[in-house]
Parts: structure tokens; sequence; C-alpha cells
């Protein structure tokens, strides 16, 4: 159990993860991990965030460029 809590491990990280990223998810315990999540820097605020989309057409090249070469199944099997 974690943390003296009712719940599994994998339960209390998924809500932890949950916490630092879903603001309708607030809650003291909630509210706390994620001031502790930003002060470390690992959280940032999105909306201050100017980052432009990519272009549509440099997209479409690069999904182009990368669909070519050897299938990793074909590199996996040949390593077997």
């Amino acid at each position: 159990m974690a943390a003296g809590q009712e719940a599994p491990m994998n339960e209390y990280l998924t809500h932890i993860a949950q916490a630092a990223t879903d603001p309708s998810l607030a809650s003291n315990e909630a509210e706390g991990v994620r001031a502790r999540l930003r002060l470390a820097g690992y959280l940032s605020d999105f909306d201050a965030c100017d980052v432009a989309r990519p272009d549509e057409d440099a997209v479409a090249a690069a999904r182009q460029r990368a669909g070519r070469g050897t299938p990793l199944s074909e590199l996996v099997r040949a390593i077997r």
C-alpha cells in the first residue's frame, strides 16, 4: 500500500501522475504534488508557451522520408 492509503502502488502513482496533469483532480494532496512537481521543473504552464505548429508540407515531407529504408521487423529478423 502506498503512503498509508488503501490503494496499491500503481493506482497511487497513476493518481499522482493524473494530479500533475489534470487540474480537475485538484485536492489538497493533488495540489501539493502539483506544486512540488512545478518547483522541481517537471510542470510548465502550456498556455504560456508560444509554439507554432509545423508547416503541413514539412510534416508531409518528413513522413515520406520516415517511411523509407529497411523496416524494423526486417532488422530484428536479421539479428535473430
